[in-house]
């Protein structure tokens, strides 16, 4: 008798730590499975960080990106836009110093003059080469003052001083014209612009477009307000802002009046349609969530293997202590509390398990949320399971279990 009771307490030790052991190892690879999704999911995150989506408004032939017509309205839109990042636009106007007579304009236009946002817009221009501190530069360029940026060798050439004023007359050109002629119109009066700064010169540096006085965007759309003519942009550019809605950002811009390009449009220079240039991000995006949906597609296959480990590793150790079930029914013991006994009893060594397990990933690699819900899954999967067995094995009459046992 001595040495059947020191053989089942044996036995009961071999199976709990069984159940233990088998407690890690799925808390172990469950955290691998769910790893891996979570580590695609933050490749696919990444992703949208490091690839980001480039937008150029274009005519409706996609053959030109600068020198166009792009309506107020839209710019306006863009800026206002949830969908959009690090919007840039200019314009350009040709001016001269002085208020000459109409006349003799051909003798004094030589000035480029452009109304940018900022640095970026011009060309490939960056805050560094601009003789101001970084702060300042970006408040320039979101300011709407009578200030402007001049080209160095245009100020030595002119013999300006930061802290001049210059008067300029402005032309613009014409939005009406065809393609191919473009005129230019005067914008009637003058305006008088302080001199802040200084910019590099930049032609032979850079693909950056020949730029000798650089003005607030805001402020160019005053002087076109104050003449009586319509803002327009020369070029737009910007980023999506969240390239994983890429969809509901391709649908705003349709509301903003933004057109898909067409090969078999006409030649012209109103700003009307978008160049996205999403192809690499969508393959690469188009992998990863591939890769997401297979490894998620296995998860009611994993919520059914542990429901099966835990219903064959209750059945076992339950078969092996029938005689304990048996003489706890004879004892008045209810079935269904007996079972609950048996049941909770491995609920706790699984539960033990479960944090041995998580221990070791966390020493490992700390993911808080995966543990969680790997400890949820393997819970509540090994619970059915559990139930299950004990359930069948509290369905035997007493004299059955009994009969059963050497």
């Amino acid at each position: 008798m001595f040495h059947y009771v020191l053989y089942s307490i044996k036995k009961r030790k071999i199976a709990n730590l069984v159940t233990a052991g088998i407690s890690v190892m799925l808390v172990l690879l469950l955290n691998l499975y769910f790893g891996s999704i979570r580590s695609y999911q933050d490749q696919l995150t990444d992703l949208a960080e490091n690839v980001p989506i480039y937008c150029q408004v274009s005519n409706l032939s996609g053959t030109l990106v600068n020198g166009l017509f792009t309506p107020k309205r839209i710019v306006d839109a863009l800026e206002q836009s949830d969908q959009v990042k690090d919007l840039s636009y200019m314009m350009v106007m040709m001016a001269g110093e002085g208020d000459f007579k109409e006349a003799e304009y051909s003798k004094y236009l030589n000035l480029y003059v452009v109304g940018a946002n900022n640095a970026r817009a011009v060309g490939e221009v960056t805050n560094d080469m601009i003789s101001m501190e970084p702060e300042r530069v970006d408040d320039f360029f979101a300011s709407d003052r009578m200030e402007c940026i001049v080209n160095e060798k245009v100020l030595t050439k002119r013999g300006w001083e930061i802290g001049d004023r210059i008067v300029l007359k402005c032309y613009y050109y014409d939005a009406s014209s065809e393609f191919h002629k473009m005129e230019i119109h005067p914008m009637g009066g003058v305006v008088e612009v302080e001199i802040v700064g200084t910019m590099e010169d930049v032609m032979g540096k850079t693909n950056a477009i020949d730029t000798d006085v650089v003005i607030p965007a805001r402020t160019a759309q005053y002087i076109f307000e104050q003449s009586g003519h319509p803002f327009f942009a020369d070029t737009v550019f910007f980023y999506v802002k969240d390239p994983l809605r890429l969809g509901e950002f391709k649908e705003a811009m349709q509301e903003i009046g933004l057109l898909e390009t067409s090969s078999e449009a006409m030649e012209s220079y109103p700003g009307c349609a978008l160049i996205v240039r999403d192809a690499n991000f969508i393959a690469s995006a188009t992998d990863l969530r591939h890769a997401i949906e297979l490894m998620q597609s296995f998860f009611p296959v994993v919520c059914i293997l542990v429901l099966m480990i835990g219903y064959v590793v209750s059945y076992l150790s339950g078969n092996s202590r029938r005689d304990e079930f048996a003489l706890l029914r004879l004892q008045g013991v209810g079935k269904y509390k007996a079972s609950w006994l048996f049941l909770a009893e491995q609920m706790l060594l699984v539960l033990l398990g479960n944090l041995l397990g998580d221990l070791v990933i966390a020493l490992t690699a700390p993911a808080f949320t995966t543990m969680a819900v790997v400890n949820g899954v393997i819970l509540l999967a090994y619970l059915i399971g559990a139930a299950m067995a004990y359930g069948r094995m509290s369905r035997g009459s007493v004299v059955y279990l009994l009969s059963t046992q050497h």
